[in-house]
């Protein structure tokens, strides 16, 4: 377990091999903090292969399909994000689970970039209503970073220009690639970092995720 969390303090991020099922990925979940639920109630969400056709309006699945998803961070939307991210797999997939750390970012942004975070004002949009959030937070002193572009639009002038500084600096970090070989988990510092999803082709995929608070 202190490798796992040496690894979320340094890297951002931890792949735990061997978890069979859904009781080890909660297990797991729980040696590291407390499981907040889903908006739908369970502590373990399903994640399922869509084209989109029966998914919730600004869903991912319902906004991509079974193309790409965007560099995000999850549970953008929340007054305060989930600390961590737990996805686990028991099968294989061909599609992998992309990562960045604000850390790499950062090496390819202005010294004025927190700044301007810290003035950007974004609209979020979700089936549940609209409000206007800040992309940065502060929690004891560290400063914590949410980003989702399938709901997060630039409503200032500050955050245009943060957001088309982001979106480049994104684009120039190597992102690492989890390749999905089964039985795996992985956790996400889901305030430093931000993940994606590869296409999905030729086959059903079902991912299971769980949300951290710190």
């Amino acid at each position: 377990m202190n490798s796992i969390l040496d690894n979320l303090k340094t890297e951002g991020i931890a792949i735990v091999e061997n978890i069979y099922s859904q009781d080890e990925l909660i297990g797991l979940a729980k040696s590291i903090g407390n499981i907040r639920p889903h908006p739908n109630g369970e502590d373990v969400a399903t994640l399922k292969s869509s084209d989109g056709t029966n998914s919730l309006t600004g869903t991912f699945s319902s906004t991509y399909g079974l193309s790409m998803f965007p560099f995000h961070s999850d549970t953008a939307f929340w007054g305060l994000p989930a600390r961590y991210i737990i996805m686990g797999m028991f099968s294989t997939s061909r599609c992998t689970t992309n990562y960045i750390s604000l850390r790499d970012i950062e090496r390819f942004i202005s010294d004025d970039f927190l700044s301007k975070a810290r003035r950007a004002i974004y609209l979020v949009e979700t089936i549940e209503g609209s409000k206007y959030t800040s992309p940065v937070f502060e929690v004891n002193d560290n400063y914590g970073f949410r980003f989702d572009p399938n709901i997060m639009t630039p409503a200032n002038d500050y955050a245009k220009v943060f957001h088309e500084e982001l979106v480049v600096a994104m684009n120039r970090v190597e992102s690492i690639k989890i390749d999905w070989s089964g039985n795996k988990a992985v956790i996400f510092d889901n305030w430093n970092s931000l993940h994606s999803r590869s296409a999905v082709k030729d086959e059903s995929r079902e991912i299971f995720r769980i949300y951290l608070e710190s």
